[in-house]
């Protein structure tokens, strides 16, 4: 499992948070990235360089715009222009969820709806492409789990297309709702409402940080400060995870009614789900229903099973996963699963390949797979 913890002592912004990501990757990866985002828009150029924070060493995530001023865009637009990007569709649907955040932030904050919100700032091109970059970044990382510090603010105020505004700014302050943060002791804007979007679609957890780590990343932002004006990523990969065991007995449920609560539970993106016959109290026959998720979807599988079962409490058991590393790769069209760790490598055919190889030819699925592993 990789995981990404960041710490944002220093406030979150987008760019910063793209060069601190950016800053763990290797010269060819981040030459792969930055020509990826030099294809996106015609008047856009980004680029990476490298500057000091106190005297601390940093990537600097820059975005020059051919055209000046600021964008005043609706969110449907916005969405149009992602659309258009030649990236992952996964990419593309992280992208207008982040910006659906913001969009939310904005029209409470001006008492408007979603569709009729006009995003300044934030709206224009370089922030376009600033949570795009970090959206992209996180996929290629093929990142598992990510950790955030809480989130210093700043204090003072701030100007912006609306007039001056307190720090954090209302949009800000709004995205800001449930995430651990403090003002700090450095005055002016040190979060922006990018910053804490992307945090808050993409961080498992929000706590101190815990553990070794194998990369460093360092993101530094426009301003000085009398502290280094910087994000910093660490990143390590572990062959454990953290999973939690939701577990409850049941008496009174059809099998009818337990099959669609066990399906409606992996369809919910529990990782795994099951029913067990066992003998309760006053020797009941009863079932018991299991559900493994991960940390982040522990409260919402538990509203789930409340809500689908007739169980009156459910226990939650957090369990420490071993796992083995897994890979799939493709011979000679079959796809093939591969797995290892621990002193031990194995691998498994597909059984949906199997079993198209066995309709095709109309044969048995023990007849196919011994055709594919002549």
């Amino acid at each position: 499992m990789k995981s990404l913890y960041l710490e944002c002592n220093m406030g979150v912004a987008g760019d910063m948070l793209c060069a601190s990501l950016l800053d763990t990757l290797n010269e060819k990866d981040k030459e792969y990235i930055i020509n990826k985002l030099n294809t996106l828009l015609c008047d856009v150029t980004v680029s990476l360089n490298t500057t000091t924070k106190s005297g601390i060493r940093a990537s600097k995530f820059d975005v020059t715009i051919k055209e000046s001023g600021h964008t005043h865009t609706s969110i449907s637009e916005i969405y149009k222009i992602i659309d258009g990007f030649d990236i992952p569709q996964k990419v593309k649907e992280n992208t207008k969820a982040v910006y659906k955040l913001i969009a939310e932030a904005e029209s409470k904050v001006h008492g408007t709806t979603v569709a009729d919100v006009h995003l300044h700032e934030v709206g224009a091109k370089d922030a376009i492409i600033d949570i795009t970059a970090c959206c992209l970044l996180i996929d290629y990382l093929q990142i598992d789990k990510i950790v955030c510090s809480p989130i210093a603010t700043g204090f003072g105020k701030v100007k912006t297309a609306h007039g001056i505004m307190p720090v954090p700014a209302p949009a800000t302050a709004e995205l800001l709702s449930s995430i651990p943060c403090f003002t700090g002791d450095i005055k002016g804007e040190l979060t922006t409402p990018t910053g804490v979007a992307l945090v808050k679609f993409f961080a498992n957890e929000f706590s101190a940080s815990n553990g070794e780590y194998e990369k460093v990343g360092y993101g530094a932002g426009t301003k000085n400060f009398e502290k280094p004006n910087i994000i910093r990523t660490f990143i390590k990969e572990s062959d454990t995870d953290t999973v939690f065991e939701l577990r409850c007995q049941i008496d009174d449920m059809t099998g009818e009614e337990l099959g669609y609560a066990l399906n409606k539970m992996l369809a919910l993106g529990a990782k795994d789900a099951y029913i067990k016959p066992i003998v309760m109290k006053k020797s009941r026959p009863a079932f018991e229903f299991t559900v493994i998720c991960s940390p982040a979807d522990k409260d919402e599988l538990t509203r789930q099973m409340f809500k689908h079962t007739t169980t009156l409490g459910i226990r939650q058991i957090e369990c420490v996963r071993a796992i083995l590393d897994r890979e799939i790769y493709e011979k000679n069209g079959v796809r093939i699963k591969r797995s290892h760790g621990y002193g031990t490598q194995t691998e498994k055919i597909e059984f949906d390949d199997i079993v198209k190889i066995a309709e095709e030819k109309d044969i048995s699925v023990f007849e196919a797979r011994k055709m594919i592993e002549k």
